[in-house]
């Protein structure tokens, strides 16, 4: 015990006088860490490819489409692929910042302030986006849609509907879940270091 105080009454001192590194994070909060970045980085790059590849099918290949606002949706489709790869990269770099060399109290700060930048993200990013694809959708099924047997359309749009909620319903939900517990590992490892440090 001896010795532990010994360490806090250092850790108390005049940090830039006597710099003293803050205990590394544990392995549990490195992957829980590594985990979200990994999450961010791939969806930014997934969504970039899927917009591009829309871009392309616009522009490049013909699939007979007739209607402006097909081609208009196609475009849609892409910013909107586009606007969300530049908010999952946003996230991971607003991550990277978080300064793992500081002091646990300060450390501890930086994590509570970005758990509820999520949070107030989470709120509104995951509708807007699932209502702004849907209705960029649905204009370009105008044109796809049209002359079609009725029996198909309402095949096709049943399996679409099922998916779709499927995706926001179960699987967006899980991701979440996920995020938010790999972010509570975090902030209780640093909460019990910030209160050692502070007794």
């Amino acid at each position: 015990m001896d010795n532990f105080d010994s360490l806090k009454n250092i850790w108390q001192q005049d940090v830039s006088k006597n710099p003293v590194p803050p205990p590394p994070p544990s392995a549990e909060s490195k992957h829980a860490k590594f985990k979200m970045q990994k999450q961010y980085v791939i969806g930014s790059i997934l969504l970039v490819l899927t917009g591009l590849l829309i871009l392309v099918m616009a522009v490049f290949l013909d699939f007979g489409f007739k209607q402006w606002y097909t081609f208009g949706a196609m475009g849609l489709i892409t910013l909107i692929c586009f606007a969300q790869a530049t908010f999952l990269y946003r996230n991971y770099l607003k991550m990277k910042q978080i300064n793992d060399s500081a002091l646990p109290s300060d450390h501890l700060k930086q994590w509570k302030s970005y758990y509820q930048f999520r949070k107030k993200q989470n709120k509104w990013n995951g509708p807007l986006y699932f209502i702004a694809l849907n209705f960029a959708l649905g204009i370009y099924f105008i044109e796809i849609f049209t002359g079609r047997p009725m029996i198909n359309v309402v095949i096709l749009l049943s399996v679409y509907s099922a998916w779709m909620a499927y995706a926001y319903f179960v699987l967006g939900r899980k991701v979440l879940k996920k995020e938010e517990a790999r972010l509570k590992t975090i902030l209780d490892e640093l909460e019990g270091l910030a209160n050692q440090f502070e007794k």
